[in-house]
């Protein structure tokens, strides 16, 4: 890093990681972790995000530099020339988990929030959550993301197709103004995308309860079992409205993915199961939406690899760990997934299609209220 007198440099053990540590005096409430790998395209702009922030206490960024090779270090001193930004240097490629624990430990702030270097966020989020969290006495603030759609072939970082609202906006009602994931009303937020990104998180809730990332290698999927960890042992308020802008993959990249890693996604489900496990938790509500997640996850690697042996085994050992009263009982459940879950275990299965289709009506309404008529069809045709 170019030197400066201001800067204060340090060799620390980080989770078992040697880490050049660089910061300047400056005290805050909230750091934001930036897991940095390669990302110079859209890094600037992700961080430009982060400076329009502010807070009562200070916004911190603290930026992890998981050993790039591109131009992201030079973009990350740029902006290290502001006290706000903290640097964690990687001598050696460790992967988004072990950048995120290295990047949670030397934080500085009583919250954690996470933006990561292809996303952005808008105006106005570190204050609004940092409200939310001060006057209640949770572990996590919890919002809804806009989700950045592009076509095949667009980058992120340009233009996008559209921009959607995630798959519970309007949907989380809790009973208080504090719940638990198991309170009436709010599980909705378990079914979808691991959105570990669209909340703050009070370090001291992190390091009591000994949640860290799991450190796989690279980047994908690294998040799910953080996910549950988090909203499974959490005290949580909610705040309906998205400042979060996360870019996705395109159906191609997706598929590209899915093809390359063919049981990740089973194993995730797996160690999420596991979690579920060691917290004893029986709720209804919390299993069948983990039961909806895998059937979601069986159908993405069986579009892509079809009836690959890889698949077949990996999907056939979930299925074994689910609860076919509960496969039953989920009517929002495809019939012809249901029918392959019971041929799998040897049971019958009620599987009442009426059932499914208003479930598919209900969908539709909420989709056309949350995102038009048009993407509703759209989503019901490719569904069918």
């Amino acid at each position: 890093m170019a030197s400066s007198d201001k800067h204060i440099h340090e060799v620390r053990e980080l989770n078992g990681h040697t880490c050049d540590v660089y910061y300047q005096d400056f005290d805050a409430s909230l750091s934001f972790v930036v897991p940095i790998y390669n990302a110079a395209y859209t890094l600037e702009w992700a961080l430009g995000s982060l400076f329009a922030q502010s807070c009562d206490g200070g916004v911190e960024i603290v930026c992890v530099d998981d050993a790039s090779t591109d131009d992201s270090r030079e973009i990350i001193e740029r902006f290290a020339r502001d006290p706000r930004v903290t640097i964690v240097s990687h001598r050696e490629n460790a992967g988004y988990g072990a950048a995120m624990n290295d990047g949670i430990a030397v934080a500085r702030g009583t919250w954690i929030g996470i933006l990561e270097p292809d996303d952005y966020i808008l105006p106005g989020m570190a204050a609004k959550l940092m409200d939310a969290a001060e006057n209640h006495a949770c572990d996590i603030v919890k919002t809804p993301y806009v989700r950045e759609v592009r076509e095949h072939g667009t980058l992120r970082g340009d233009a996008p197709k559209e921009h959607l609202q995630c798959s519970y906006r309007y949907r989380i009602h809790p009973r208080t103004e504090v719940f638990t994931i198991t309170d009436p009303g709010v599980v909705h937020i378990l079914r979808h995308h691991p959105s570990i990104w669209s909340a703050i998180y009070r370090k001291g809730f992190l390091e009591d309860n000994g949640i860290r990332f799991h450190e796989y290698p690279g980047a994908g999927w690294a998040d799910n079992e953080f996910f549950y960890d988090t909203l499974l042992r959490g005290r949580i308020v909610y705040v309906d409205e998205p400042f979060y802008v996360y870019r996705e993959e395109t159906r191609q990249e997706a598929a590209a993915f899915e093809r390359k890693n063919k049981t990740l996604p089973f194993d995730r489900w797996q160690s999420m199961a596991d979690i579920i496990e060691l917290l004893g938790i029986t709720d209804e509500g919390v299993l069948k939406s983990h039961i909806s997640k895998g059937f979601t996850y069986f159908n993405g690697q069986y579009e892509s690899n079809g009836d690959d042996p890889e698949v077949i085994e990996a999907a056939n050992a979930m299925f074994d760990r689910m609860d076919p009263a509960l496969v039953a009982s989920e009517v929002k459940l495809n019939p012809a997934i249901k029918e392959r879950f019971a041929e799998r275990r040897g049971v019958k299965v009620k599987n009442s299609r009426l059932r499914f289709g208003l479930s598919l009506a209900s969908e539709f309404v909420y989709r056309a209220r949350a995102n038009g008529l048009d993407y509703a069809v759209r989503c019901t045709k490719e569904y069918l």
